[in-house]
């Protein structure tokens, strides 16, 4: 007779209650079942790595000019890399036979060349800072210059 009476008198604390922790149930859930795998897991590859690394150089290059701040650069880049294997005169590939398996010997991976830039910084829209910059560039990374492009940011 107490709980019923206590649940009569306090009926909006305990529809209260109840939906915050079916709230909680439901975040909880959607964390853990409601993500696609591949959302779930982003892959780097060593490309990832190498275009991240280059645009992080390229922007530190253009930010230590005078009248440039702020760079975002942006790279487009040829292909994937490619990776050159020893040649052996009796197949393909020279293998080598370990504890591991059998694997091909890899001389050298060739990263991919640079085929266009675009910078966006502060003092970009300044003729002679565009100049300066796509000069730069070009002679930093063996670019034309009609492949980079450098626009102002406000």
């Amino acid at each position: 007779m107490k709980i019923k009476k206590y649940f009569e008198e306090n009926k909006n604390r305990l529809t209260i209650l109840l939906l915050a922790l079916s709230g909680i149930v439901l975040i909880v859930a959607s964390t853990m079942f409601g993500r696609d795998e591949e959302d779930a897991v982003t892959e780097y590859t060593e490309i990832g790595f190498y275009t991240a690394y280059l645009e992080e150089r390229i922007t530190d290059l253009c930010n230590s000019l005078y009248g440039v701040s702020d760079t975002q650069v942006f790279l487009t880049l040829d292909c994937s890399s490619e990776q050159i294997y020893q040649n052996d005169s009796a197949s393909d590939f020279l293998i080598l036979t370990g504890d591991d398996g059998d694997m091909a010997v890899k001389l050298c991976e060739i990263y991919p060349k640079v085929r266009g830039i675009a910078v966006v910084c502060r003092g970009g829209d300044i003729p002679r800072i565009q100049a300066t910059v796509t000069d730069l560039l070009a002679a930093a990374l063996g670019l034309p210059k009609n492949q980079i492009q450098v626009a102002g940011s406000s």
